[in-house]
């Protein structure tokens, strides 16, 4: 009697945890029964897209991610249609862990070999969780109405999270890949995610932000600022082209630039070695003009060159014997530091650097319209 007693205790328990299962499941995909769409002309217009992240190889089996690829033309294809200005690609950096990638990295990468301007892509790395990536877009992005672009299913739980937390969502389903067996393990992962939902929701739990600067990045003008991406056989490239006539530019020298300085539309720390920067001037490489101010910095043998800007000449290099260039950047009100040049007209420049060095270079040049790059 009495096993029979446990025997029935265990049915009843698994019968309430599948009926609660498919409780949550049936909420969740009526909820977003008239929210979802498949076709790019049948979707109303948002300003930002949200592509919830996936790895392009499987961390199953190492292979190709059809999930992935599927997302990945479904966000294109809603740029290109004009239903969408921007798109948010959420993922986390799982490069230290066995078939990991960065994600919004290889989501950014992918999306413009799609034909997509780089310069409306934001990359998002607090989605770890559909739930970060959703409260992000309201918390710390100001947006209260998206397209959030994945598979049907994963599509229909993000809607439930974002009707949460009072965010005007609809879905655009890409493409479920046709193999049987990752669809079920997918599948039954969602249904287990769908509970999990609920769970959440009654306990309260919040989203895990780190990024915590607000900004609605659809109100920032980036048309004085071009971008594009040239990959080499030692990394991706990026080329970033100002229009000098509408900026001004010098040196920030003694503090470091706040974020949320609306005023500041780049800021490199190349000009700076270590993080003493109460040194000021005197923690520059090298010397220096800034503000029509010319400064003595460092001694530092790598310097070959300087590159120097002002409203009256612009931006212009000198090789070697730079040291005038740079008194006549302070005459004319303007700025101007040395650095190591690695190529001057098309040749190579020597330099102490070791041969073969690899790192993470950023260099200002001239391309061939004698345009600031």
């Amino acid at each position: 009697m009495k096993k029979r007693s446990i025997i029935f205790c265990i049915i009843a328990i698994i019968g309430v945890f599948v009926a609660v299962m498919v409780l949550c499941d049936v909420t969740v995909s009526r909820n977003a029964s008239d929210k979802t769409y498949d076709n790019v002309d049948s979707i109303p217009h948002r300003k930002v897209g949200l592509i919830l992240g996936t790895s392009p190889i499987s961390t199953w089996d190492g292979r190709r991610n059809y999930y992935f690829d599927h997302r990945i033309k479904a966000g294109a294809e809603l740029y290109k249609g004009g239903k969408v200005d921007w798109l948010v690609v959420s993922g986390g950096d799982y490069r230290n862990t066995e078939n990991g990638y960065d994600e919004p990295v290889a989501m950014r990468d992918s999306l413009i070999k799609q034909g997509v301007d780089s310069a409306r892509i934001v990359l998002d790395y607090d989605g770890i969780r559909t739930l970060n990536s959703i409260a992000k877009m309201r918390d710390v992005y100001c947006q209260d109405s998206i397209i959030i672009i994945s598979q049907k299913y994963h599509n229909e739980r993000a809607l439930y999270q974002a009707k949460h937390l009072g965010i005007d969502a609809i879905g655009f389903n890409a493409k479920t890949p046709g193999r049987r067996t990752s669809w079920w393990r997918n599948r039954g992962r969602e249904v287990l995610a769908r509970v999990k939902l609920f769970i959440d929701v009654t306990c309260g739990l919040n989203p895990d932000i780190k990024e915590t600067i607000i900004r609605d990045f659809t109100k920032t003008d980036r048309d004085f600022l071009s971008v594009s991406h040239i990959e080499t056989v030692y990394g991706d490239l990026i080329c970033l082209k100002p229009k000098m006539s509408i900026l001004k530019m010098d040196m920030v020298c003694g503090e470091i630039p706040s974020p949320d300085d609306d005023s500041i539309v780049l800021a490199f720390a190349g000009a700076f070695t270590g993080t003493e920067f109460d040194k000021g001037h005197s923690n520059v490489a090298g010397d220096h003009a800034a503000g029509g101010i010319r400064f003595k910095g460092y001694r530092c043998k790598r310097n070959t060159g300087a590159f120097t800007w002002s409203t009256k000449s612009g931006p212009q290099f000198f090789y070697k014997d730079y040291s005038s260039a740079l008194d006549k950047a302070a005459k004319e009100d303007g700025m101007g530091f040395a650095q190591e040049m690695m190529i001057h007209n098309g040749a190579k420049v020597p330099t102490t650097r070791p041969s073969g060095n690899r790192n993470v270079f950023r260099a200002l040049c001239l391309d061939s319209d004698s345009q600031l790059a």
